[in-house]
């Protein structure tokens, strides 16, 4: 099969689209043909070997934590899935494995693709949406009517957190861009700020949860701007925050928390229910077909990309 393969941690250059055997499967997991995968910036990070504790330097090492694709063969301890099924996952296998035309994936981070969705679509969703959900869910414990400020608002977690906190009941300011305004009001937005007209720190409102997708915010600011009970999460550990863990972590009031989040299929589920109801979808940046991986990763560290970037592994 082919996949983009690295043999060392370095810029872009050093992803080589080949051949390599298909990955055989244990008994609790499924091998998905995959038609699309997720770029995401962990990727890249892995890729430039800022992360080698956490994901190891086993080399040759395929990356991609998202994928869409058919079913291809199913593990002997599997159940609910079979041969054909179109699936969505958020792979937790080593570095991910999801940019290759084969994937080897836990059974436990996959769930049907809603029809609602194409492949694109669909690989674009797993580990951002979910990102979105367990740090407004499990760190933010947001609740109906309580207030949230995304920064990041159009970005590849931005765009899903917008419309979960409104599918959780939440009054949303959106931070962006000004050429992005309108596309954070579209996803559902009741209030935008224009960071480059206006701190979104100093218009003197305050909120139940910040929830700093790019990491440019500072706690120590932006405490001072949350309810008594409210909580900073960040994407990017940055100063004078925790690590949160769940069930180990104390949230305490104005604290700063950087996400850690295991992905299930039950996730996948709810993100899969809201998708048919009308009332989540992904908004892609661009799409790449896999002899361009270097090209999908140079735009991923531009930091500029409106929604998410897709790799087209297969027409």
């Amino acid at each position: 099969m082919k996949a983009a393969v690295l043999d060392k941690f370095g810029p872009s250059t050093v992803m080589e689209v080949c051949d390599v055997p298909k990955p055989a499967i244990n008994a609790d997991q499924v091998l998905v043909e995959v038609i699309a995968a997720g770029v995401n910036p962990i990727d890249w990070k892995i890729r430039e070997g800022w992360m080698s504790e956490r994901f190891g330097s086993d080399f040759p090492m395929i990356l991609g934590f998202d994928a869409s694709g058919i079913v291809a063969e199913v593990g002997a301890n599997v159940d609910g899935f079979q041969p054909g099924d179109h699936v969505f996952a958020r792979s937790n296998v080593g570095a991910g494995g999801c940019y290759a035309e084969y994937a080897a994936i836990n059974a436990d981070t996959v769930a049907a693709k809603p029809d609602q969705l194409n492949d694109d679509e669909a690989a674009a969703m797993p580990l951002a949406a979910l990102t979105a959900l367990n740090g407004l869910r499990e760190v933010g414990r947001l609740q109906p009517e309580q207030r949230v400020l995304i920064n990041g608002a159009v970005g590849g977690v931005g765009v899903y957190a917008i419309q979960i906190a409104k599918n959780m009941g939440a009054h949303v300011t959106g931070v962006c861009s000004t050429h992005n305004l309108p596309l954070a009001r579209e996803l559902g937005a009741d209030q935008v700020i224009d960071y480059k007209a206006q701190n979104p720190l100093a218009t003197g409102e305050t909120w139940d949860v910040i929830y700093d997708t790019v990491g440019y915010l500072k706690h120590s600011e932006a405490r001072e701007c949350l309810t008594p009970d409210g909580v900073y999460i960040t994407l990017v550990p940055v100063e004078g925050i925790e690590f949160f863990i769940p069930g180990q972590t104390e949230i305490k009031p104005r604290g700063g928390y950087f996400l850690v989040w295991a992905p299930t299929a039950a996730d996948l589920e709810i993100l899969a229910g809201w998708v048919r109801q009308g009332k989540l979808h992904s908004v892609i940046d661009s799409i790449y077909p896999l002899e361009l991986i270097r090209d999908a990763h140079e735009r991923s560290q531009t930091e500029r990309a409106r929604g998410k970037i897709v790799l087209r592994i297969k027409d």
